[in-house]
């Protein structure tokens, strides 16, 4: 089996709705592989070209320049293909039509060339080596190859889905799969234990950061059933991190899984006393006199490595626990909730925090308890099913957010982008702004909250108002209303405006109203000044 018949098999999923259906393809394709080949397509499907941490970085200004070596296109073409189809792989892939050589491309032989090209000293030396791989392979394998380095092969094939093929594929359960993965957080690691029959020898692991659990979000009490059932517990408005511990070394991670280590010392320094080894998932939080500050004072701290003394007291960084995920050399996901918060609580570091939490008695304290939350500073609340277990990436019902919109405003569109896979041909993300006089200016830019058919209705509007195009963006008349919600707002340097509103989604296209009628800056500055507290 080659990386040919992984594109191929790529493609089938693609084209397959069906989340079984894409499981079984999958795992039709990787049970036909020796160990080193599974072990290769695993990291394939799930965006890691090279073996071990190495990272294989190129931007696609490099992706774009090795397709311009190696047929001679000129870049504005690519542009226009790539607005068309709002895929780097697939724009590359339908341009080397005719020009390669067809050759066939073993998945040891894609190793070696994403190493290859991982060894260029220079950027020069990389596009060449990417160039003579284009050149090289079938439209359709050069098309996955590239998937690959962006990091996302965009066919509706999330990391759970692949790990439940590889478990079909060896004969093991997508729970013993998942198990594992959970302790190592290197899938194809799992995948070369679950070949050799060896899934109960893999062992825990801190330093790597684990995906982490979501909460279901829920506005209405009565969306909850059994309230007995429930944990309540504070939603902090911070930044949702790990925070990694043992023998003196730490190390943070974002909720994006990108490490933020030498931004908060003081952190540091109350988890370089960890008793033993530890990984906790938490918040982030601006704190000070007992209280979370707002998410605008934390903003301070964020993008950079190297934080001032002055800094450091300005705004002063503690990390507050909610889960444990590992404990002195062992995974604890699976225990239940009640099991591991008694853990966390008596090994937390002096210093750190422990979110408070307890029972739910009624529906009728869901409300209570969210507007106390809210006059605490936070977001509003986390619900937690008693004897739950932590279930990375997931997003179901055992966790569930009763967080309501900040406040809502009405918005004029003044710019739109295309989308990417099903929307490639529609105009889906707007710009927003609201009035400032005879003006209107930016406050920031959503994407969910309109129907596929709303869409298609406001991309034939929105084309015929455009007045200015760069790139995949039209820029466009303020004609086209739209509510939305927000759960705060920030100030931003990038807007004309001054603001920026956080987390907007659109709750509904309003053709009731004209641009006359839509908020003001002044209402925004006043939103802004009150949520200061």
């Amino acid at each position: 089996m080659t990386f040919d018949q992984l594109a191929e098999t790529c493609e089938r999923v693609a084209a397959t709705p069906s989340r079984n259906r894409k499981v079984a393809l999958l795992a039709g394709y990787l049970g036909e592989l020796d160990e080193a080949n599974l072990v290769r397509a695993t990291r394939y499907l799930t965006g890691q070209p090279l073996p071990g941490e190495r990272k294989l970085s190129l931007g696609h200004a490099a992706l774009r320049g090795a397709l311009i070596e190696a047929t001679g296109w000129d870049l504005e073409t690519i542009r226009l293909c790539y607005r068309e189809v709002g895929d780097t792989g697939e724009t590359i892939g339908l341009l080397l039509h005719s020009a390669t050589r067809n050759l066939p491309l073993a998945l040891e032989q894609a190793e070696q060339d994403y190493l290859q090209i991982f060894a260029g000293r220079k950027s020069a030396d990389r596009i060449a080596r990417l160039a003579e791989a284009y050149l090289s392979y079938r439209p359709l394998s050069v098309k996955y190859f590239v998937k690959v380095i962006t990091g996302n092969l965009r066919i509706g094939l999330q990391e759970r889905l692949v790990e439940e093929a590889v478990a079909m594929a060896t004969g093991h359960t997508a729970g013993q799969l998942r198990e594992a993965n959970h302790k190592v957080g290197r899938l194809a690691d799992v995948a070369r234990a679950a070949f050799r029959r060896e899934l109960d020898q893999v062992a825990a692991r801190i330093f790597h950061p684990m995906e982490f659990m979501l909460a279901k979000p829920i506005e209405q009490a009565p969306a909850i059933e059994d309230p007995a059932a429930w944990l309540v517990e504070d939603k902090y408005d911070g930044i949702r991190s790990q925070v990694h511990a043992g023998e003196g070394i730490v190390k943070i991670f974002s909720r994006g899984m990108e490490e933020v280590t030498s931004a908060f010392p003081e952190v540091c320094a109350v988890f370089a006393k960890a008793p033993v080894a530890v990984a906790m998932d938490g918040e982030l939080l601006a704190f000070r006199d007992g209280r979370a500050l707002n998410f605008t004072v934390l903003q301070q701290r964020l993008q950079r490595k190297q934080v001032s003394n002055d800094l450091l007291a300005e705004v002063p960084v503690i990390f507050m626990a909610y889960d444990l995920l590992h404990l002195d050399g062992e995974a604890t996901p699976h225990l239940p909730i009640e099991q591991r918060r008694d853990l966390l609580a008596r090994h937390l570091p002096a210093g750190a925090m422990l979110s408070p939490q307890k029972p739910l008695n009624s529906l009728a304290e869901v409300d209570s308890e969210f507007e106390q939350a809210r006059a605490r500073g936070n977001e509003g609340l986390l619900l937690k099913k008693k004897g739950s277990i932590y279930e990375p990436g997931k997003r179901g019902n055992n966790w569930l957010k009763v967080k309501r919109v900040f406040a809502t405003l009405d918005v004029v569109i003044t710019a739109a982008e295309q989308g990417h896979g099903r929307r490639a041909t529609m105009l889906s993300d707007y710009t927003f702004a609201v009035r400032d006089g005879e003006r209107f200016l930016n406050v920031g830019k959503a994407y969910s909250g309109l129907t596929d058919d709303e869409i298609r209705q406001l991309t034939r509007i929105l084309r015929g108002s455009a007045y200015e195009k760069f790139g995949r963006v039209m820029l466009v008349k303020p004609e086209v209303v739209l509510e939305v919600g927000f759960d705060g707002i920030q100030k931003s340097p990038r807007h004309k405006s001054g603001f920026a509103l956080r987390f907007p989604r659109i709750l509904r296209w309003r053709q009731d109203k004209q641009p006359d009628e839509i908020d003001t800056l002044d209402g925004v500055r006043a939103l802004y000044t009150a949520s200061l507290g």
